[in-house]
């Protein structure tokens, strides 16, 4: 009896066993996938990667949000370079000044003298005589040695004035020596002497010319009608205006 007792256990247990191996397996709950998020263009890595793994700068790409991300460095942007011209770049060239044409002469006459003042530069210079053989013997101590007989001096003079009123009142304001007469040919004041130095010292065809900025004027310096910031300079010429460099002067130049 007790052993058909056994034999009913065993079955029995032996039952239990072959059903509990067709029984289906328990699975473990599945967790939900994350999602990654997007920030812009760039991801954030999924849960269980490792903060250290993304760098800044570096771009998440998630090929598998099982298995988590790769990393791919995000490339610089590119600064596009202009491409090199074969023909060189040109300085801007300045522009060129406006001519300017002389001055025509206005007779003494004509000339409007108004209260207004203005400034000019006077000097008056003799470097022709320097060393000259030519120079009257009793004149060689009157000549400076830089040729200079009136230092260049800014002057004031009243509008409409001409070369000759400069002339005439600054060497009056400085005590300084002036010899001249009018000449009716040329409607305007010849001058003779400066400084104790003359017409014909030095021969035959020298004597006195003046110029404005420069230019030798061929009229009188009475028709010469000053402007403001004229710089005004007489020379004594020892071959009428030759040894100057003036090329042709066959007006009056005094």
């Amino acid at each position: 009896m007790k052993k058909i007792w056994k034999m009913t256990i065993l079955w029995a247990l032996a039952l239990c066993l072959l059903a509990g191996c067709g029984a289906p397996a328990v699975q473990p709950e599945r967790q939900p996938l994350v999602e990654p998020s997007v920030e812009g263009e760039v991801f954030t890595a999924p849960p269980g990667t490792p903060a250290d793994t993304v760098q800044p700068g570096e771009q998440m790409t998630v090929d598998d949000p099982t298995k988590g991300g790769t990393v791919t460095p995000v490339e610089p942007e590119q600064t596009v370079q202009p491409e090199p011209s074969d023909t060189p770049a040109q300085p801007e060239q300045p522009a060129e000044p406006e001519a300017q044409d002389n001055p025509a002469p206005v007779p003494p006459e004509q000339a409007e003298i108004t209260e207004t003042k203005l400034t000019c530069t006077l000097e008056i210079r003799c470097d022709k005589l320097i060393g000259n053989a030519d120079l009257d013997p009793d004149k060689v101590e009157l000549i400076p040695e830089d040729g200079v007989l009136f230092a260049a001096v800014e002057v004031e003079f009243f509008e409409g004035e001409s070369v000759f009123n400069v002339l005439q009142r600054t060497l009056k304001q400085n005590k300084q020596h002036l010899e001249f007469a009018q000449s009716p040919l040329y409607n305007s004041a010849y001058i003779e002497g400066i400084c104790n130095l003359y017409q014909f010292d030095c021969g035959s065809l020298s004597g006195w010319m003046y110029r404005v900025n420069d230019w030798y004027p061929n009229y009188g310096c009475s028709q010469y009608v000053v402007q403001a910031g004229d710089v005004i300079v007489w020379d004594f010429t020892c071959d009428l205006g030759a040894d100057l460099g003036v090329e042709d002067n066959t007006g009056n130049n005094q």
